[in-house]
């Protein structure tokens, strides 16, 4: 998964933010107050508010939007032929390369200068995509949606916390002692026995994490049979995909259960799972959710995998309306147990380039293949797939001390027995693989175009 998306707790844990969100009090205070609430209104009420704010958002960006002026103007289409939820589809998507084309015209004329803030993606799958957000409104918006995920599981912005994110310092203390913010940049030998000596110390209630970086710590603690961290009852993963693999080491490791965060930059999609099951809770207050295949249509049957399109209703600044995210989702016509009646994603399944392609053309979900690794020798230290050339892929090791030429024969009868000579396995050795400019580790680099 995934990846562009970012983490509320990781834009909450500098001290500057907690004076934003002060400044923005109202905003933070009335958002809260309402989805609290909201959370549970039943389909119908949802369906109601989801399509004023959709009628809304279209009166406003046709207004105000030289870019959606411009485009409805192109196909006939008029603010009042939206009046139901279905009728978004009369909508061209929005895509990435659409913006970057007309980041101007996407600025609603009907905001002064001094409240657009220039954001921006990770560029993970090529260059960085800037935008705007409104400054200051969105982070309370934002801060309001974190308290109430906290709660579900049974936690607050008050308690002692580990924070994991990209950070040029090892670490730091935040919030008067009470959350610990570690670099995953320094998870490497010299610097984890320090970090565990420091969340011993703090005795944490959670620990928020990319999966990668708490999945490393989960590696060093297993190796080094070390004792349990007191008081730990949650771990939280954000900005990356969370594999199934890694779920069951962390979760092993530490004891406790894993939540997940997912949300973007852009602010189309926001979710989490909830204190009763693992699937995504998508809030229909931020905005509205599709799930479509590559034709644009929608999906309806359990199990089905199509590319996440939002539309979010706190963007009016610079209005995102159906906009293909690029990240992949399983669709479930499940309920959960919780009582909530938000549409639900069983499982993120990473971006369109966290699939390799084999040589008849066809997807393989990256998760499959790191299994192979995993199941095929427990020699590896780090690892990286590598694909330019359909069917080939090229797997980079970093080797442990048992590492042996029988651990790499393994690796590759374990790819021959799946796939045989449609995907072949390259393996190569590399001292070190380096993260993303956010502390992010990559399990693939994809250089070719992904179509579903």
């Amino acid at each position: 998964m995934y990846k562009k998306i970012t983490s509320i707790f990781d834009r909450y844990s500098s001290n500057g933010i907690a004076l934003q969100t002060l400044s923005h009090y109202k905003t933070y205070r009335d958002t809260y107050k309402f989805i609290k609430k909201s959370q549970w209104w039943d389909s119908e009420k949802i369906l109601e508010y989801q399509t004023n704010k959709l009628k809304e958002l279209v009166h406003h960006s046709y207004n105000n939007v030289p870019y959606y002026k411009k485009l409805f103007d192109s196909i006939g289409l008029k603010p009042k032929d939206i009046q139901s939820l279905e009728d978004i589809k009369k909508i061209p998507f929005l895509t990435k390369k659409i913006i970057r084309e007309n980041i101007k015209e996407l600025k609603a004329r009907n905001y002064p200068e001094h409240k657009f803030e220039l954001s921006w993606t990770g560029g993970s799958t090529g260059f960085p995509m800037h935008f705007y957000c409104e400054r200051g409104t969105w982070l309370a918006i934002l801060n309001a949606y974190g308290k109430l995920m906290l709660e579900w599981i049974g936690c607050s912005y008050l308690d002692k916390n580990v924070l994991i994110t990209g950070r040029n310092k090892p670490y730091r203390s935040q919030l008067f002692g009470r959350m610990l913010v570690l670099s995953s940049f320094y998870m490497n030998e010299e610097y984890m026995t320090r970090f565990i000596h420091k969340i011993r110390r703090l005795k944490p209630k959670y620990i928020n994490s990319y999966p990668s970086a708490i999945t490393i710590l989960s590696k060093f603690i297993k190796k080094n049979n070390l004792e349990l961290i007191p008081n730990l009852e949650k771990i939280i993963c954000h900005a990356e995909t969370l594999y199934e693999w890694q779920r069951n080491l962390v979760e092993s490791t530490f004891k406790c259960k894993i939540h997940q965060q997912y949300g973007l930059r852009e602010q189309t999609t926001l979710g989490c799972t909830c204190e009763h099951s693992d699937y995504f809770h998508i809030f229909p207050e931020n905005g509205i959710l599709e799930l479509v295949d590559k034709n644009g249509n929608y999906l309806s049957k359990e199990g089905e995998i199509g590319e996440i399109v939002g539309t979010g209703f706190n963007t009016g600044i610079f209005p995102f309306i159906r906009y293909k995210t690029e990240d992949m989702g399983i669709h479930t016509n499940k309920k959960c147990s919780c009582g909530r009646s938000y549409p639900l994603i069983k499982r993120i399944e990473g971006r369109l380039q966290d699939f390799v392609i084999s040589k008849t053309g066809k997807l393989v979900p990256f998760t499959r293949l790191h299994h192979l690794v995993a199941e095929s020798s427990s020699s590896v230290e780090e690892c990286q797939f590598y694909q330019d050339v359909e069917g080939v892929i090229i797997l980079n090791i970093v080797k442990s001390k048992s590492y042996s030429d029988y651990d790499t024969k393994k690796i590759e009868s374990g790819f021959d027995k799946i796939f045989g000579n449609k995907l072949k396995i390259e393996v190569k050795f590399v001292d070190h693989i380096p993260l993303t400019d956010r502390g992010k580790y990559r399990f693939l680099i994809q250089k070719l175009p992904i179509n579903l």
